[in-house]
Protein backbone atom coordinates (compact mmCIF):
# COMPACT_ATOMS: atom_id res chain seq x y z
CA UNK A 1 0.00 0.00 0.00
CA UNK A 2 1.64 3.63 -0.96
CA UNK A 3 1.75 5.67 1.57
CA UNK A 4 2.03 9.72 0.99
CA UNK A 5 5.28 12.19 2.54
CA UNK A 6 2.37 14.15 4.49
CA UNK A 7 1.06 11.01 5.97
CA UNK A 8 4.62 9.97 6.98
CA UNK A 9 4.91 13.31 8.27
CA UNK A 10 1.96 13.01 10.64
CA UNK A 11 2.77 9.59 11.63
CA UNK A 12 6.23 10.46 13.00
CA UNK A 13 4.36 14.03 15.02
CA UNK A 14 2.45 12.00 16.54
CA UNK A 15 4.87 9.55 17.50
CA UNK A 16 6.91 12.36 18.77
CA UNK A 17 3.96 13.54 20.81
CA UNK A 18 3.29 10.33 22.40
CA UNK A 19 6.29 10.10 24.24
CA UNK A 20 5.64 13.37 26.37
CA UNK A 21 2.09 12.43 26.65
CA UNK A 22 3.15 9.01 28.43
CA UNK A 23 5.42 11.11 30.74
CA UNK A 24 2.59 13.15 31.81
CA UNK A 25 -0.02 10.14 31.58
CA UNK A 26 1.97 8.83 34.01
CA UNK A 27 2.39 11.39 36.76
CA UNK A 28 -1.34 11.59 36.27
CA UNK A 29 -2.12 8.02 37.51
CA UNK A 30 0.18 8.87 40.39
CA UNK A 31 -1.44 11.91 41.54
CA UNK A 32 -4.97 11.82 40.71
CA UNK A 33 -5.85 12.65 43.95
CA UNK A 34 -3.55 15.00 45.06
CA UNK A 35 -5.83 17.94 45.63
CA UNK A 36 -7.09 16.41 48.71
CA UNK A 37 -3.71 16.89 50.41
CA UNK A 38 -3.76 20.12 52.20
CA UNK A 39 -0.03 22.06 50.48
CA UNK A 40 2.88 21.71 52.38
CA UNK A 41 3.91 24.94 54.23
CA UNK A 42 7.41 25.56 55.29
CA UNK A 43 10.07 27.25 57.82
CA UNK A 44 13.61 27.78 57.71
CA UNK A 45 15.53 26.32 61.31
CA UNK A 46 19.22 27.95 61.41
CA UNK A 47 21.84 26.18 63.13
CA UNK A 48 25.49 27.97 63.01
CA UNK A 49 27.93 27.33 65.96
CA UNK A 50 31.77 27.21 66.35
CA UNK A 51 33.38 24.49 68.87
CA UNK A 52 36.82 25.31 70.36
CA UNK A 53 37.83 21.68 70.71
CA UNK A 54 41.39 20.38 70.34
CA UNK A 55 40.67 20.45 66.66
CA UNK A 56 38.35 23.45 66.24
CA UNK A 57 34.94 23.15 63.97
CA UNK A 58 32.32 25.05 62.69
CA UNK A 59 28.88 23.74 61.93
CA UNK A 60 26.41 25.50 59.36
CA UNK A 61 23.17 24.19 58.54
CA UNK A 62 19.65 25.41 57.36
CA UNK A 63 17.06 22.69 57.16
CA UNK A 64 13.77 23.70 55.63
CA UNK A 65 11.16 22.43 57.65
CA UNK A 66 7.29 21.17 56.53
CA UNK A 67 5.48 22.95 59.21
CA UNK A 68 2.05 21.22 58.45
CA UNK A 69 3.35 18.09 58.34
CA UNK A 70 1.19 16.81 60.88
CA UNK A 71 -2.07 17.49 58.90
CA UNK A 72 -1.75 14.23 56.09
CA UNK A 73 -0.22 11.12 56.63
CA UNK A 74 1.80 11.39 53.53
CA UNK A 75 3.17 14.97 54.38
CA UNK A 76 4.29 13.46 57.87
CA UNK A 77 6.16 10.70 55.96
CA UNK A 78 7.86 13.33 53.53
CA UNK A 79 9.04 15.08 56.66
CA UNK A 80 10.40 12.28 58.47
CA UNK A 81 12.12 11.17 55.11
CA UNK A 82 13.73 14.53 54.66
CA UNK A 83 14.71 15.04 58.06
CA UNK A 84 16.41 11.60 58.40
CA UNK A 85 18.14 12.29 55.11
CA UNK A 86 19.31 15.53 55.64
CA UNK A 87 21.14 15.02 59.41
CA UNK A 88 21.84 11.32 58.23
CA UNK A 89 19.73 9.34 61.18
CA UNK A 90 18.64 6.06 61.14
CA UNK A 91 16.65 5.21 63.48
CA UNK A 92 14.42 6.89 65.87
CA UNK A 93 14.36 10.73 65.24
CA UNK A 94 15.23 13.26 68.22
CA UNK A 95 12.29 14.94 69.55
CA UNK A 96 13.23 18.23 69.10
CA UNK A 97 14.95 20.41 65.91
CA UNK A 98 17.58 21.57 68.54
CA UNK A 99 18.15 18.08 69.69
CA UNK A 100 18.45 17.05 65.74
CA UNK A 101 20.89 20.01 65.52
CA UNK A 102 22.98 19.24 67.99
CA UNK A 103 23.25 15.12 67.39
CA UNK A 104 24.37 16.24 64.12
CA UNK A 105 27.63 18.73 65.65
CA UNK A 106 28.15 15.71 68.03
CA UNK A 107 28.73 12.98 65.49
CA UNK A 108 31.04 14.74 63.40
CA UNK A 109 32.90 15.59 66.09
CA UNK A 110 33.61 12.13 67.65
CA UNK A 111 33.96 10.68 63.79
CA UNK A 112 36.86 13.31 63.24
CA UNK A 113 38.28 13.11 66.62
CA UNK A 114 38.08 16.51 67.43
CA UNK A 115 38.52 16.12 71.07
CA UNK A 116 42.01 14.81 70.09
CA UNK A 117 43.95 16.08 67.20
CA UNK A 118 45.00 18.79 65.88
CA UNK A 119 46.06 20.54 62.75
CA UNK A 120 47.72 23.73 61.38
CA UNK A 121 45.09 24.16 58.52
CA UNK A 122 42.17 25.98 60.04
CA UNK A 123 39.12 24.50 61.43
CA UNK A 124 37.21 21.80 60.28
CA UNK A 125 34.11 22.90 58.20
CA UNK A 126 30.46 21.13 58.13
CA UNK A 127 28.06 22.95 55.95
CA UNK A 128 24.63 21.64 55.02
CA UNK A 129 21.78 22.90 53.39
CA UNK A 130 18.07 22.36 51.75
CA UNK A 131 15.89 23.92 48.71
CA UNK A 132 12.29 22.68 47.61
CA UNK A 133 10.55 22.54 44.90
CA UNK A 134 6.76 21.83 44.12
CA UNK A 135 5.33 21.29 41.16
CA UNK A 136 1.81 19.84 40.55
CA UNK A 137 1.68 17.22 43.19
CA UNK A 138 5.37 16.19 43.43
CA UNK A 139 7.89 17.56 46.19
CA UNK A 140 11.30 17.73 45.54
CA UNK A 141 13.78 17.86 48.35
CA UNK A 142 17.03 18.90 47.22
CA UNK A 143 20.28 18.74 50.17
CA UNK A 144 23.72 20.27 49.49
CA UNK A 145 26.30 19.98 51.90
CA UNK A 146 29.90 20.60 52.22
CA UNK A 147 32.74 19.53 54.50
CA UNK A 148 36.30 20.17 55.13
CA UNK A 149 38.26 17.94 57.22
CA UNK A 150 41.68 18.39 55.88
CA UNK A 151 44.09 17.81 52.77
CA UNK A 152 43.83 19.37 49.10
CA UNK A 153 40.57 20.71 49.25
CA UNK A 154 36.45 19.44 51.13
CA UNK A 155 33.69 17.34 49.63
CA UNK A 156 30.57 18.44 48.31
CA UNK A 157 27.60 16.55 47.76
CA UNK A 158 24.17 16.78 46.26
CA UNK A 159 21.18 14.92 46.61
CA UNK A 160 17.56 14.65 45.34
CA UNK A 161 14.52 13.40 46.87
CA UNK A 162 11.23 13.21 45.66
CA UNK A 163 7.63 12.70 46.35
CA UNK A 164 4.00 12.02 45.86
CA UNK A 165 2.31 14.81 47.60
CA UNK A 166 -0.89 12.50 47.36
CA UNK A 167 0.93 9.12 49.20
CA UNK A 168 3.88 10.49 50.50
CA UNK A 169 5.62 7.79 48.36
CA UNK A 170 9.33 8.17 47.32
CA UNK A 171 9.51 8.66 43.69
CA UNK A 172 12.28 7.47 41.20
CA UNK A 173 13.34 7.36 37.77
CA UNK A 174 10.46 4.00 36.80
CA UNK A 175 8.13 6.45 37.50
CA UNK A 176 8.87 8.49 34.91
CA UNK A 177 10.37 6.93 32.45
CA UNK A 178 9.62 3.97 30.32
CA UNK A 179 12.15 1.51 30.28
CA UNK A 180 12.51 2.46 26.41
CA UNK A 181 12.83 6.01 27.38
CA UNK A 182 15.69 5.16 30.09
CA UNK A 183 17.56 3.33 28.04
CA UNK A 184 18.01 6.52 25.44
CA UNK A 185 18.59 8.71 28.77
CA UNK A 186 22.33 8.65 28.31
CA UNK A 187 22.88 9.81 24.90
CA UNK A 188 19.96 12.76 25.55
CA UNK A 189 21.90 14.03 28.67
CA UNK A 190 24.90 13.81 27.16
CA UNK A 191 23.55 15.88 24.01
CA UNK A 192 21.73 18.29 26.83
CA UNK A 193 25.24 18.84 28.78
CA UNK A 194 27.07 19.63 26.03
CA UNK A 195 23.94 22.35 24.96
CA UNK A 196 25.11 23.91 28.59
CA UNK A 197 28.43 24.20 27.64
CA UNK A 198 27.89 25.90 24.26
CA UNK A 199 28.28 23.22 21.67
CA UNK A 200 26.04 22.75 18.58
CA UNK A 201 26.01 19.03 19.34
CA UNK A 202 27.28 15.80 21.40
CA UNK A 203 30.55 16.10 21.29
CA UNK A 204 32.45 13.81 23.40
CA UNK A 205 35.97 14.25 22.61
CA UNK A 206 35.41 17.87 23.96
CA UNK A 207 33.69 17.07 26.99
CA UNK A 208 36.51 14.85 27.86
CA UNK A 209 39.11 17.47 26.88
CA UNK A 210 36.92 19.85 29.20
CA UNK A 211 37.35 17.29 32.30
CA UNK A 212 33.87 15.13 31.90
CA UNK A 213 33.57 11.71 32.12
CA UNK A 214 31.35 10.97 28.98
CA UNK A 215 31.14 7.27 29.64
CA UNK A 216 29.97 8.01 33.21
CA UNK A 217 26.69 10.07 32.08
CA UNK A 218 23.90 8.65 32.71
CA UNK A 219 20.66 8.83 34.86
CA UNK A 220 20.67 8.21 38.38
CA UNK A 221 17.79 8.43 41.18
CA UNK A 222 19.33 11.48 42.15
CA UNK A 223 17.10 14.24 40.44
CA UNK A 224 14.32 16.82 41.17
CA UNK A 225 11.27 17.86 39.29
CA UNK A 226 10.55 21.26 39.16
CA UNK A 227 8.46 23.07 36.61
CA UNK A 228 10.40 23.61 33.67
CA UNK A 229 11.67 20.08 33.80
CA UNK A 230 13.34 17.08 35.38
CA UNK A 231 17.26 17.95 36.54
CA UNK A 232 19.64 14.95 37.61
CA UNK A 233 22.18 16.16 40.27
CA UNK A 234 25.94 14.77 40.16
CA UNK A 235 28.19 15.01 42.77
CA UNK A 236 32.23 15.79 42.29
CA UNK A 237 34.14 13.26 40.00
CA UNK A 238 30.68 11.46 39.35
CA UNK A 239 30.78 12.52 36.08
CA UNK A 240 33.69 14.70 35.87
CA UNK A 241 36.95 16.02 37.63
CA UNK A 242 36.51 17.84 40.59
CA UNK A 243 37.26 20.70 38.99
CA UNK A 244 33.77 20.87 36.97
CA UNK A 245 32.07 20.54 40.44
CA UNK A 246 28.36 19.60 40.98
CA UNK A 247 27.00 19.30 37.00
CA UNK A 248 23.43 19.55 36.71
CA UNK A 249 21.52 18.37 33.41
CA UNK A 250 17.70 19.49 33.34
CA UNK A 251 16.06 17.60 30.77
CA UNK A 252 13.17 20.06 29.79
CA UNK A 253 9.30 18.75 29.21
CA UNK A 254 9.48 20.45 25.91
CA UNK A 255 12.11 18.90 24.33
CA UNK A 256 11.41 15.39 25.59
CA UNK A 257 9.54 14.47 22.51
CA UNK A 258 12.64 15.03 20.57
CA UNK A 259 15.48 13.56 22.59
CA UNK A 260 13.68 10.26 23.61
CA UNK A 261 12.10 9.50 20.15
Amino acid sequence: MFVSDSETQFCCIMKNKCLIFLLIASMMVLFTSCDRTPAPTFTFESYQQEFDTKQPFKVDMSYIRITNADKSKALKAIEESNRKAFFAIDGELPRTMRKTFDMTAAQFRDVNNCDKQQFSHGPYELMVKSDIEVFDCTLSYIITGYQFTGGAHGISWTKGLNYSLETGQLLTLDDFFSPEQKAKLPAALTRLLCWQLGMADADTAKLSEMGYYPENIKPTDNFCVTSTGITFLYTPYEIGCYAVGMPRIELPYSSIDNLLE
